[in-house]
This record gives C-alpha cells, structure tokens and sequence, in this order.
C-alpha cells in the first residue's frame, strides 16, 4: 500500500514538473482596434495639375502604441491601383480624374485600419463656361479714379481658362508653334520669385511669366492651330495673314481680330471683370474686394499675395476657385487682357472691346508680390505690349486663354 502511494506522489510531482517546463507560448489574443490611420498629406478635397509632385504623407501606429513600418501600409488609387507601400513619398504621375486614394494598414495581429481622401487631377486646360449676363456693373466708386465711372457692360456666354495658362502648356504649344512658322520675342518664365534672394523653387505647373502680350496673341493663334481651331488674330483688318510673330508682327488693332472664330484668344477687359466677379449670372461680387470673396472673405484663401506667397508665384489652382470655377483670378500672377488701356465710358456697353487705338495695354489681378489692395475684381492696370516684366511680381506677367462661344456685336 505504501509503495502504491509512493508511486502516485512520483507521478504527480513529474507531471508537476513536465506542465512547468513546458516551452509551448501561450496564445496571444487577438486585439481589435487599432490606433486610427491618418492621410496627412494631400488634405482632402485638394485639386492638382497633371505632373505637379504631389506630396502624400500617412501616419498609422499598432494597438501597442508603435509607429507601422512601411511593409504594413499600402496607399491606393481607385484609378491607379497600388501607388505606394511606404509612409511618405512624392508623386506626379497621377492619370487625370477624380482619385479616391486609401492608404490601409494592418498590424502583425492581422487587423486593419484605413483613411480615405478624394484628389482632383485637372489636366491644366480645361475651360469654363462663364454665363451671359444683360448688364453687369463694371468698376468700382471711392477708391482709383481709373476704376471710374461705374457703367453698365452686357456680354454675351464665352468660355475662359479655369487656370492661368501654365508654363508647362505654354512651353508645349511654343515648341510646336516653332517647328511651324511662328516666332516669339521672349522664351517666357517658369513662375516667378525674388531671384536675387534665392533661387526660384518653381514646377511646370507654375504660372508662365515674363511675357509680352504679343507673344500671348501668337501663342492664342498657335494653340488653335494645333488643335484644329481657326485663328482670332491677323496682321491686317482683311484677315489674310494670320498673327505669328511676337517679334516682327507689331501692334493690332481691333479690326484685326475675328471674333467670331472658335479659336483661343485673350478675354477682354470686360469678360476678365465678369469673371472675377460673377457669383451667377444675375449678380456680381464687389469689386473692392478680391475675386471669390463671396465664397471665402478672408483672401489667404482665395489668393496668393504679399502677405502670404513666401515670396514667389504657387502651382496654378492650390487655392479657392470663384463662383465660375476660376482659380488665381486675384495673385499668383498679373494677366494679360486684349484691350487698349483707356477711360471708361459712362454709356453702356455691349461686348466691349476697348478703344481702337492706344499705347498700352491691360493687366488685371495682381501678383504674389502685392499688397491686398492690389488683389481687387477692379483694380486695372496696364503696360507696354512688348514688356514682359518691370522686375519680379510688378507685372505684367502672364495670362488666360479665353473662346468665343455665340458671334458677337461689337461697340
């Protein structure tokens, strides 16, 4: 009986002994939530130029408080696919659309966790259609003489460039219109900035600057032509000869222009205002104030000026577009328009297009180097049509391109 107990104690203590050195690890429960992934970089809603390298930044961490490796994140396009498995990196080769991107993350207990933002890729040359109004107010009382007098403009629908035409397009079109009979005076700027400071930090997606209007009004004509377009500028009122030298095709008048022709060409004063300014047809926004101001008071957000461009122009379109759709109607740039500088009238007008005849021509909007007051719907300006620049932001600098959609009356 006792060896029997014996035996029993022995068996017990080795069992004890065996579950004690046991090396098996327990099991480890699975844990649920993770710590919320985060798209740092675009911000949502954010609108880009094809080929500007655009910034993504994500932050995710584990259930533990830990910062996720790059295998464990993935960034996707709902276009594109997979376009990234690191944390951060740059990319500007996004195809032109709406992108849904997510960037997922999943933790070594095999959970996941996402954020989700939607990016706008614009392919830099889209238009948009600014309504017909029966008489708007253009000017503006109390502030510049040259703003006055307040009298009431009609105009017909057209169409006008949603961005500032960019260095990028504008080289494209430039190369072609070379190898095809045109010539220009000035090779044109890749965005602007205190040079002497620093070194411009610019992309293709920067507003073209230094620019005389001549060379807009052939680089009008050669984009229409490469794209199918008849041409709106010629060398004489018979409209024989198209315009295609900035550098021996001097000054045109009015009578020079088809305005009817379905090709590009500079608005007028009258259409850049309206733009600027229309909220929906039947009502404007004041001209003391910049464009878009309707939408957003505050014009850090509508336009890029002295207070707030760190000293040099931005990509076209990184701001608040207006009621239109048009974006850096205010700063970035100064803008090129067709007409002869000259007093407003005090009779309406319907389609106007400036005097026949003068000696400088128009720019409108302001630049990043102005001060707010600059940055006005009806502030005007205006300089020689073979200057290209009177020195960094100080204008003018470049432009939009604008069509004519119905045929127009002309005063």
């Amino acid at each position: 009986m006792r060896r029997i107990l014996r035996s029993l104690i022995m068996m017990i203590i080795i069992s004890s002994l065996l579950i004690n050195c046991d090396t098996t690890e327990p099991k480890e429960e699975s844990i649920v939530n993770m710590s919320t992934v985060h798209i740092s970089s675009p911000a949502n809603g954010a609108l880009f130029i094809s080929g500007y390298p655009i910034s993504f930044i994500g932050i995710a961490e584990d259930s533990e408080g830990h910062i996720m490796t790059n295998t464990t994140l993935i960034w996707t396009s709902n276009h594109d696919d997979t376009i990234a498995t690191v944390a951060s990196f740059d990319k500007g080769d996004l195809t032109i659309n709406t992108h849904v991107i997510a960037l997922t993350a999943k933790d070594k207990y095999g959970n996941t966790d996402s954020d989700t933002i939607t990016i706008y890729i614009d392919s830099g040359r889209e238009l948009v259609t600014v309504p017909a109004t029966s008489g708007y107010p253009m000017g503006w009382e109390g502030i510049e003489s040259r703003e006055e007098p307040v009298h009431t403009v009609s105009l017909n629908e057209f169409q006008i460039g949603k961005f500032e035409v960019t260095y990028d397009l504008w080289s494209e079109v430039k190369i072609w219109a070379e190898s095809n009979g045109y010539e220009f005076f000035y090779n044109g700027q890749q965005g602007d900035c205190w040079e002497w400071l620093n070194p411009c930090v610019t992309t293709g997606q920067h507003p073209v600057t230094r620019i005389s209007w001549r060379d807009c009004i052939a680089w009008c004509n050669a984009y229409s032509e490469m794209e199918g377009l008849t041409p709106v500028y010629y060398t004489t009122p018979e409209k024989t000869t198209v315009y295609r030298s900035s550098s021996s095709g001097g000054d045109i008048d009015n009578d020079c222009v088809d305005w009817a022709a379905d090709g590009f060409r500079l608005p007028t004063e009258a259409e850049w205002e309206y733009t600027a300014r229309c909220i929906d047809g039947a009502n404007v926004s004041p001209g003391s104030h910049h464009s878009g101001h309707n939408i957003s008071p505050d014009i850090d957000c509508c336009a890029w000026y002295g207070n707030n461009s760190g000293d040099s122009t931005h990509p076209c379109g990184q701001l608040q577009a207006n009621s239109q759709g048009a974006h850096d109607m205010n700063g970035n740039n100064w803008e090129w328009c067709w007409d002869w500088y000259g007093d407003y009238p005090e009779t309406f007008q319907e389609n106007p297009v400036g005097p026949n005849i003068g000696s400088y021509r128009i720019i409108r909007g302001g630049s990043w180097f102005n001060s707010e007051i600059a940055c006005r719907t009806a502030l005007r300006d205006f300089n020689s049509p073979t200057s290209a620049t009177d020195g960094p932001g100080f204008g003018p600098g470049g432009f939009r391109i604008c069509r004519t959609i119905t045929a127009r009356k002309l005063d």
